[in-house]
């Protein structure tokens, strides 16, 4: 009987939701095929190493993630605590050395004066 409730619960909102939402224009643009003619090198890396550092920082909340499930789901086994314990270790491990790259990519920059991580234009030697 509580599964029957709970189904009824669950399904009701899928069957009373309205369509109010779905109508709302959200200005998002559609993707062009490849990269604009005109860009600059620049903005291409800064992009690409933007989401990678993206990419990274979600496959590790993943990592994260996967692992509690295990260690909860492990019923008190040794091997899969273990098992749950390294991936949630690698997981740290991992999101020490993405911050470690992010630092290292921020101090260079200061260091030569550009920011990679928002390069509009690549700054030439004499400074323009």
């Amino acid at each position: 009987m509580k599964k029957i409730t709970a189904l009824l619960a669950g399904s009701s909102f899928f069957i009373l939701a309205t369509r109010a939402l779905a109508a709302v224009d959200i200005g998002i643009t559609p993707p062009t095929q490849g990269i604009a003619p005109g860009t600059s090198v620049g903005t291409v890396l800064s992009s690409a190493l933007t989401i990678v550092f993206v990419v990274a920082a979600l496959l590790v909340l993943f990592m994260l993630v996967i692992g509690a499930f295990q260690w909860i789901t492990s019923g008190g086994d040794k091997e899969a605590v273990g098992k749950a314990r390294g991936r949630i270790t690698s997981a740290l491990i991992g999101l020490v050395i993405l911050a470690l790259a992010f630092l290292i990519v921020k101090v260079v920059g200061q260091i030569v004066n550009i920011n990679i991580l928002d390069l509009k234009t690549i700054p030439d030697l004499q400074g323009g």
